[in-house]
């Protein structure tokens, strides 16, 4: 289970037998196909290497799938029809149009919300199904000593239906500034921790982790979820998921409701649209008046 610093050093017998390359999400998209520079980079970085898998003449060339439906701490950018456009999706769509992999070869997924839920949904919805045993891990260095352990655990949970062998390539950290930086390797690293002293050892097997995920888990489970949608946001806690959303691809400008613009329009333009509409409804009920009035006499 090696860990490559570089597209470079993953050697040709690596790619000789890969199945798939996984790019993990974790930033809202500026567009839908506009995903966060340092998720560009990730990006980058697989499809240099499933482009040389492809030169080595295998048949079976590596697979790629974009993985993250959103991000736990981050309001999802919405399409034009006020859908949600999935991390996946911008990444996807950043690795087909600008990237050139096939689409045959481009797979989405558009369940999770965390790192964990990524390795659970990855293992679940595609791995133990389309037998892809030989994986290569795409994140950012910032990113990668809890991915590595997350996958290492949940890919390799019992019951295990394949034996996965899993290797890692760490992307420079690009795009993010030193304050988003030193706030992610903050909350990276008590993450890793509890991790490795508490999630492994308290849900190690497959089961374990999908009753954590229901039970136990903010994003999946059902209380949780409802009393999440009727939560108030006071300001000081809008000021405190600053940094932590600028690290995850927020420009920490978020209006007062913490909500993404709407297919990257300005939150400025509904405000003044509604004010606007207000003192027009006024001004019409104001003649009416008027005009009333004027009968009347």
């Amino acid at each position: 289970m090696s860990i490559y610093k570089d597209t470079k050093d993953v050697p040709n017998e690596v790619l000789k037998g890969l199945d798939l390359i996984i790019v993990l999400g974790g930033g809202v998209p500026l567009s839908p196909d506009n995903p966060p520079i340092y998720t560009k980079n990730r990006c980058k970085y697989a499809a240099e290497i499933y482009h040389r898998s492809r030169k080595i003449g295998s048949s079976n060339h590596a697979k790629i799938l974009a993985i993250s439906a959103g991000t736990a701490h981050m309001p999802q950018l919405l399409s034009a029809d006020g859908l949600p456009v999935w991390e996946s999706t911008s990444s996807a769509s950043f690795l087909m149009k600008e990237l050139q992999v096939n689409k045959k070869d481009m797979y989405v997924e558009t369940t999770s919300y965390d790192t964990i839920s990524n390795a659970f949904f990855t293992r679940t919805n595609f791995c133990d199904i389309a037998n892809w045993t030989n994986i290569l891990i795409v994140t950012n260095e910032f990113h990668m000593e809890r991915s590595k352990l997350i996958f290492d655990w949940i890919m390799n949970a019992p019951p295990s239906y394949h034996k996965y062998k899993l290797h890692y390539l760490s992307v420079p950290d690009i795009g993010l500034s030193n304050e988003a930086l030193e706030v992610r390797y903050d909350k990276e690293r008590k993450s890793a921790d509890n991790i490795s002293n508490v999630l492994m050892k308290n849900y190690p097997t497959l089961p374990d982790v999908f009753n954590f995920l229901n039970e136990k888990h903010s994003f999946y489970t059902a209380s949780a979820l409802v009393e999440r949608a009727n939560k108030k946001l006071n300001s000081s806690d809008i000021m405190s998921m600053k940094n932590l959303r600028q690290s995850y691809g927020g420009m920490g400008a978020e209006d007062g409701l913490g909500s993404a613009p709407i297919n990257g329009g300005d939150p400025s333009n509904f405000v003044f649209g509604t004010i606007f509409g207000l003192c027009l409804f006024t001004f019409l009920q104001f003649l009416t008046k008027i005009r009333r009035k004027t009968h009347s006499t």
